[in-house]
């Protein structure tokens, strides 16, 4: 799409910018890991900084020693780089890019050409780069600049950039962030920003991971003294009438017409009962699928050349409905209906395209009339040349340009710009003299200068030791500004010129709620999972802490992963044996981090629930974050690893206070809690989480359930005992499907609101027993259990009955055998079981009647007709006999045959 701004005084206000030379133009390349370590006194170690940043080895063949330097940083891609900055800008900074962009790493590649040349070559050179595409404008919004100067003062962006309002902070490792206004437009800026990596793909500025609405937020704030002519791009018909839909707008006559700088149903004369159509040529700049969402409340629909696109009619809250459409590049005739019955009136009109165009707005594209945007009046828009482009595409390798850059499919010239190699180099003349000559020119300070000829001289120097891993890891954190945020081994963090404005939403956990973490054991701390995770996509853990944890580029940075781990290691932690079975490990430790016992539920959300008090980090996170000897050693002695912390000491001297969990054993308790947590968001809720429960509690006599209850289906039964084991009978399968230790269940979800649902198992240890028919005659001893169930299986119920204590006895019918379930509970020392005795009455049957008692892998046979599923679930069989079917993963139990009742007992521990 054409630029709108006038070529005539887009280049003078240029050339007005690049007259003004501020003090600190000729300051030499900014970066930041130099001017902060190194600048005052040049060494080796900045040198080989500077070696890296300035891309040195596109044109001066690397040494072979292992040095711990990282991989060179690239030049920006320019592939697409008329559609990023305006071409006046490529102009200006292609005649003096150190006095357009101060700090700027670029060298100045034409300024030995003599002037007549020079001049051609930048003219060729933008014709050639201006021709990669064409900015895209956009309106400025007061509302969006205000919101993204929040943003930036507060994700993070100050700890590299500096603050943008009041005085100017003198901390050494902020980089400049030159004349934004001359460069992007509003659309280009929040491409850039929202994927930083497409485009710098060294990482040196990262991905902060934000949103098209962040991204453009930011970029309005950035570009706010951008001054640029945007006219009006869209016809309106405005109408009032009560619509419950869309109407034949033909048949209408509007109560207004106009023009307007986007859809903007403001214009509307009364609150309710009104519409609008909105007409406009769309833009398209290249050919592909292009997807349009329309956010309405209430109808709204697209066409585009006729055909309707996407609709979103009728009288609805804000929704959004979307379409696809393939589009050839050039004008297209675009037509946008809406309105507004009562209510909320909201509307937005979006789109999707190739080369990642997201959420744009529509009417940024838009133009009152097609000539306008296919440049009726050429003289004031900067337009291609294509002879000038072709001549500037020879030159773009010629001059060494794709040496450094990548475009497309162009590659570089073996011999343009190749100097001598490391060994060769004499570090008094070139790219190091302080005046080049015909080598490309840096601008380079003298300490600078000196630096690179220190690094160089190393190199040259026979059997030089290899950096060392923390050698190495301050390289990567010099390098890629870490310091900036973090400190390690006592080195960097904030600057005291910028504390203010990093913030959390927590205010009550001090600057531990708003500094970003130091870095000190983060090896032996993050599991390697995570630290991949954080170190290739970036990291937003902490919900309190505003400052954003950036995407780097994991193929950047990823090798601190095995630096961190092979610096920071603690003692192996022996292996914790707990005398239980897993289902009561986890019932322990969820029982522990409730708000009954040390409450770390009331500072810690869990599974995206609020905490009663701060939001700190997710508990269902800690075992996929964190090692494990790491999170042993932490929440024993918190102090040890973060000086300051809010996390209390629950085991104060190593020593455990609830004497009662696990026989005191703090080792004991804290690895319940891990294990616990390791079921991470499948873990069951904490005593404590969220809505406060309508707890139903057995005392001295059992309670009843009966309702919809999770596992057990829409006809459950469920059973509390006072003993505190609880049993689900599904009505439909005539089986109990769930038992379960602990509390018994929330009446919440029914006995408020619609009651809609099902209701999981308030307790712990929930064990699925198997579902379906219960009994089976088989034909043969190895078929397969039937599939049928309930009535479909010759069942029918016939209720319960309760005994004194409420203990149940169910009954129902399978073919001419009457069948009674009484279940009750019983508890020895910390947990409950269950025994149920099942009495079978009816005439002897042609097979024996089977009852399918367990099913699953791992069934195994113990003394005293004890069996047990794996490591789990125990199942005791008495007056009958029980047969493992390995082959079918069961258990059956042949009900004693005769004419009178058959009584068998089963008992559960688990």
């Amino acid at each position: 799409m054409m630029s709108l701004f006038r070529w005539t005084s887009m280049a003078a206000w240029i050339c007005a910018v690049v007259s003004v030379s501020p003090v600190w133009a000729q300051s030499g390349p900014i970066i930041p890991g130099y001017q902060q370590f190194h600048s005052q006194t040049p060494d080796a170690a900045g040198g080989e900084i500077l070696w890296s940043e300035l891309n040195c080895v596109a044109c001066h063949k690397q040494s072979n020693a292992d040095l711990g330097n990282l991989t060179a940083k690239a030049a920006p891609d320019l592939s697409l780089v008329g559609s990023r900055v305006r071409p006046e800008y490529l102009q200006a900074y292609l005649s003096d890019p150190h006095q357009l962009k101060p700090g700027a790493t670029m060298p100045d590649v034409l300024g030995n050409l003599p002037p007549a040349e020079r001049t051609e070559a930048i003219e060729n050179l933008t014709h050639f780069l201006a021709s990669t595409g064409r900015v895209q404008e956009a309106r400025k919004r007061a509302r969006e600049i205000n919101e993204g100067k929040k943003l930036y003062h507060e994700i993070g962006c100050v700890a590299c950039h500096g603050p943008r309002e009041g005085s100017p902070s003198e901390a050494a490792q902020l980089k400049p962030l030159g004349t934004l206004e001359a460069k992007y437009s509003i659309p280009s800026l929040a491409a850039f920003l929202q994927d930083p990596l497409k485009v710098r793909a060294s990482g040196r500025m990262p991905a902060l991971r934000l949103n098209t609405d962040q991204a453009t937020k930011l970029a309005q704030y950035l570009l706010q003294d951008l001054d640029v002519e945007v006219p009006a791009s869209l016809q309106y018909a405005y109408y009032e009438g009560n619509f419950s839909k869309l109407p034949d707008f033909s048949k209408l006559k509007p109560k207004e017409t106009g023009e307007a700088m986007s859809f903007d149903i403001g214009l509307a004369k009364q609150a309710d009962n009104f519409a609008f159509v909105f007409e406009g040529f769309l833009s398209i700049a290249q050919k592909g699928d292009y997807t349009f969402h329309l956010d309405s409340d209430d109808g709204s629909r697209l066409e585009i050349d006729g055909k309707q696109v996407v609709i979103n009619d009728g009288i609805h809250p804000k929704s959004r409905r979307s379409g696809k459409i393939k589009l050839e590049p050039g004008m297209h005739e675009l037509r946008v209906e809406y309105f507004e019955g009562g209510g909320q009136a909201e509307f937005d009109v979006m789109m999707d395209g190739p080369n990642g165009l997201r959420n744009a707005y529509v009417a940024d594209f838009v133009f009152l009339d097609a000539k306008k945007s296919t440049g009726e009046d050429k003289s004031k828009q900067f337009q291609v040349d294509g002879q000038k482009g072709e001549k500037g595409r020879v030159q773009f390798v010629s001059l060494g340009c794709a040496n450094c850059h990548r475009l497309g499919d162009i590659k570089p010239d073996a011999m343009a710009l190749h100097g001598p190699g490391l060994a060769d180099l004499n570090t008094s003349q070139g790219c190091l003299a302080a005046t080049p000559g015909k080598a490309p020119d840096f601008k380079l300070t003298e300490g600078q200068r000196q630096s690179l000829a220190a690094a160089i001289k190393r190199r040259k120097e026979p059997n030089v030791a290899a950096w060392e891993p923390e050698q190495r890891v301050r390289r990567h954190m010099a390098t890629f500004n870490c310091y900036a945020c973090h400190q390690r081994d006592e080195i960097g963090g904030i600057h005291a010129d910028l504390n203010s404005y990093f913030h959390t939403s927590q205010a009550e956990m001090g600057d531990e709620g708003r500094i970003p973490p130091a870095l000190d054991g983060v090896g032996a701390k993050l599991s390697p999972d995570w630290m991949t995770k954080v170190l290739r996509e970036g990291a937003k853990d902490r919900p309190y802490m505003l400052t954003v944890m950036p995407n780097f580029g994991g193929q950047n940075v990823g090798q601190l992963k095995d630096l961190f781990s092979g610096l920071d290691t603690l003692p192996e932690h022996p292996p914790i044996e707990i005398p239980e079975t897993e289902g009561r490990i986890k019932a322990t430790g969820r029982h522990m981090v409730g708000d009954k016992v040390f409450g770390c539920i009331k500072c810690h959300t869990f599974a995206g629930e609020k905490a009663s008090g701060v939001q700190g980090i997710d508990m269902t996170l800690m075992t996929r974050r964190l090692n494990h000897d790491w999170f042993l050693a932490y929440v024993k002695d918190p102090p040890r690893f973060r000086k300051g912390t809010r996390m209390p000491t629950a085991w104060p001297n190593g020593k455990s206070v609830m004497r009662s969990i696990l026989s005191g054993d703090a080792d004991q308790q804290i690895e319940a809690i891990w294990i616990y947590l390791s079921d991470q968001e499948k873990a069951a809720k904490p005593y404590g989480v969220g809505e406060q429960p309508i707890e139903l509690v057995a005392w001295r006599k059992a309670v009843i359930y009966r309702n919809f209850i999770q596992g057990a289906g829409s006809r459950a039964i469920g059973i509390g005992y006072p003993e505190k084991a609880n049993i689900a009978f599904d009505a439909n399968d005539m089986n109990v499907a769930l038992i379960w230790q602990g509390a018994f269940i929330d009446a919440s979800r029914h006995w408020t609101g619609r009651g809609q649902g099902f209701q999981p198992p308030l307790g712990d240890n929930v064990v699925q027993l198997p579902g379906g028919t219960p009994f089976a005659m088989l034909e043969e001893p190895g078929r397969k259990w039937p599939e049928g169930r309930g009535k479909d299986a010759g069942y029918q119920f016939l209720g319960y009955k309760l005994d004194p204590l409420n203990n149940p006895t169910f009954r129902y019918r399978f073919g001419e055998q009457t069948i009674s379930d009484a279940i009750k509970a019983e508890k020895v020392k910390e947990f409950p079981s269950l025994v149920r005795e099942i009495t079978v009455e009816g005439p002897s049957t042609p097979k024996p009647l089977m009852f399918r008692a367990l099913s699953g892998g791992g069934i195994h046979a113990l003394e005293e007709g004890w069996f047990q599923i794996g490591d789990g679930l125990k199942l005791q069989v008495i007056g009958a006999k029980a047969t493992i079917r390995p082959e079918h993963n069961d258990l059956l139990v042949e009900v004693p045959s005769g004419d009178q009742p058959s009584t068998f007992q089963l008992k559960y521990v688990w």
